[in-house]
């Protein structure tokens, strides 16, 4: 990869294209064609658009955090990585929303609504031709709109995660660089690969179904309205029982982001373990301590499995719930509309079971998934937060260093036989000849004395303690 430099790689087709080509994915078919006629290697690559280059989100996400520590500074409002990133990408998502928005609760509730009347047509056989076919219309658009778009939502949605997670990497690395002495003796490098790798690495899905949050209860409204319209408080029944398993989705989300700080805090631990065995393995192979110190990462790594083994039962328990939630819904909305008396017919059966089919994918798929992400998500924000809040090193400000530059001693300075020297700007400086009439600075010493200093703010202890030093001028042994 590093052979290939990047302005000598083609332009990226996306940039060139129109809407149409863009919905329906054809600038991807050259890439296809290629691949059939041969393999393809590095020199068919792409570059990178300007929106997803590692410097431009970098930038752009330093900046919103810097807004955050200087809201900081001056209302002592304690910042959030969250408010940075949602400033920074927060526009983009809400679009995607309001995208999900229309598909979800206009076209997918519509389509049942269509596929009634044209059951009804057959059924009845009271409409003219030409409705039917209106109807029939309605049902395929309704699929072609929804195929035609969702699509496009989902590689919006992951573009989104895909430039959340290049800016996390950009800002992680760069607050690497400005760690001071104290911060770096508190974390460790395996931290910092435990960060990237899988609290940002989750950044690319998590945001994939988060919208599903608030629009699967508004969906639950609008599809229990027209069911009551068609079965009465029958509906409500079956409602009723998708919606007695929602606590428990909640409660299930939650404890995964128990488990998932857990899981994060035992694999930092097996990292920092595995780097202290990796960097002192010549004394451990010399005092044989090989077996102590490897049932030692083996217990580092049975903690961490049991927590990783614990997130995945959950995970079984929220998609078990696709396979029988929706069955019992329908199951018990016309078992209650048949003991009221009424008649079942296969149209109503057919448009019940349509208009909890789209409650099947929004409350028993997507819904779980998003809490689940979503309290995910706020885990590895929060252990990002707590990187990013580290110490940095005090930078000192080089324009003191040009004024000391401009200060000092210019070589074509007059030294008279009275020890002063005349720079160029005309400063007396005090000065000493010595024996072979080089200048020399009187106040040219480092003295210390008592000195006590810790790099540690916690550690009870000094570092160093009762220190004096002296250097004397010219000289580099104190």
């Amino acid at each position: 990869m590093q052979s290939v430099k990047p302005n000598e790689l083609p332009q990226n087709p996306y940039e060139r294209t129109n809407i149409l080509a863009r919905l329906c994915f054809w600038y991807t078919l050259p890439t296809f064609f290629k691949g059939r006629k041969k393999t393809l290697d590095t020199k068919d690559l792409y570059r990178a658009l300007n929106e997803h280059k590692s410097e431009t989100l970098g930038n752009e996400m330093c900046q919103s955090w810097q807004k955050e520590l200087d809201k900081k500074a001056n209302s002592k409002k304690q910042p959030s990585l969250l408010r940075a990133t949602t400033r920074v990408f927060g526009w983009r998502f809400a679009f995607l929303g309001f995208l999900l928005f229309i598909l979800e609760l206009g076209l997918r509730t519509s389509q049942p609504l269509f596929l009634m009347g044209l059951i009804a047509y057959y059924s009845k056989g009271e409409q003219e031709i030409q409705t039917a076919y209106l109807y029939a219309a309605g049902v395929i658009a309704c699929s072609a709109v929804n195929v035609m778009f969702m699509h496009p939502y989902m590689l919006g949605t992951m573009h989104v995660g895909m430039k959340i997670r290049v800016a996390m990497c950009s800002l992680i690395y760069r607050k690497s660089l400005r760690l001071s002495k104290t911060a770096l003796g508190s974390t460790t490098a395996g931290q910092v690969v435990n960060l990237i790798s899988n609290d940002v690495g989750r950044l690319d899905t998590s945001v994939l179904h988060m919208h599903f949050v608030w629009i699967g209860p508004l969906e639950i409204f609008v599809v229990t309205y027209f069911m009551y319209k068609e079965i009465g408080p029958c509906s409500l029944i079956g409602v009723a029982v998708m919606l007695l398993f929602v606590p428990i989705q909640g409660f299930l989300g939650k404890k995964t982001s128990v488990l998932r700080l857990r899981t994060a805090l035992c694999t930092d631990e097996r990292v920092r373990l595995m780097n202290e065995i990796i960097s002192g393995i010549q004394v451990i192979k010399m005092y044989a301590w090989e077996i102590p110190f490897g049932k030692m990462v083996q217990y580092a790594r049975l903690k961490e499995m049991n927590a990783i083994r614990y997130v995945n039962y959950i995970r079984g328990i929220l998609q078990s719930f696709i396979m029988f939630l929706t069955r019992i819904s329908v199951f018990a909305s016309l078992v209650g509309f048949v003991l009221l008396g009424k008649l079942l017919t296969a149209e109503k059966a057919f448009i019940i079971t349509a208009f909890y089919n789209i409650l099947r994918n929004t409350m028993t798929i997507y819904f779980p998934m998003g809490i689940s992400q979503f309290a995910e998500t706020m885990v590895s924000f929060k252990r990002i937060q707590k990187y990013m809040m580290h110490e940095e090193t005090k930078v000192r400000d080089r324009s003191q260093d040009v004024d000391c530059e401009n200060n000092k001693l210019q070589p074509t300075a007059i030294i008279e036989e009275n020890g002063k020297a005349i720079g160029m700007n005309g400063i007396m400086k005090p000065m000493t000849i010595v024996g072979n009439h080089h200048p020399h600075h009187v106040e040219a010493s480092v003295s210390i004395n008592k000195l006590k200093a810790k790099w540690d703010p916690q550690s009870t202890e000094y570092t160093l303690d009762n220190i004096d030093l002296k250097i004397k001028p010219r000289t580099l042994v104190a």
